[in-house]
């Protein structure tokens, strides 16, 4: 216990982190995806992850993913209802700035398609890692 006394500003901060660590899986299970960088999100790829790229078709069309699918996210239950073989693979989905994700995910989720990832930063993100673009 003398221990713990004498360095109570190490536990405080352990406990702080485990808090914090806590906090985030707590935050990604009602957010129903985890966040993903680009280079993760390749390594995903190539495991054969579905890629869902949500944001308007003009912005599709100037650059996307390679293999990503434009997906509106109005017309995401349509898609899901035409991949019954494909449900157990991971679910990349890519949006615009300010472009909420959290529908699209649960509709996903609902639809038993797990895990369901975001891009963290979408195209921006990627494109500042200098991965590649299809057009």
């Amino acid at each position: 216990m003398a221990f713990v006394l004498a360095n109570i500003e190490l536990f405080a901060a352990f406990a702080v982190v485990a808090a914090l660590l806590g906090l985030s899986f707590s935050l990604e299970g009602m957010l129903g995806y985890q966040p993903i960088l680009p280079g993760d999100a390749v390594r995903l790829m190539n495991a054969g992850a579905s890629v869902l790229d949500l944001r308007p078709p003009a912005e599709f069309a100037a650059g996307h993913v390679r293999g990503a699918v434009n997906v509106a996210p109005t017309e995401l239950a349509e898609w899901a209802g035409k991949q019954r073989k494909t449900k157990q693979r991971a679910v990349l989905l890519i949006a615009a700035p300010r472009q909420s994700v959290l529908g699209p995910s649960r509709l996903l989720r609902a639809q038993g398609f797990e895990p369901v990832h975001v891009l963290k930063g979408g195209m921006r993100g990627w494109a500042e890692a200098q991965l590649p673009l299809a057009k």
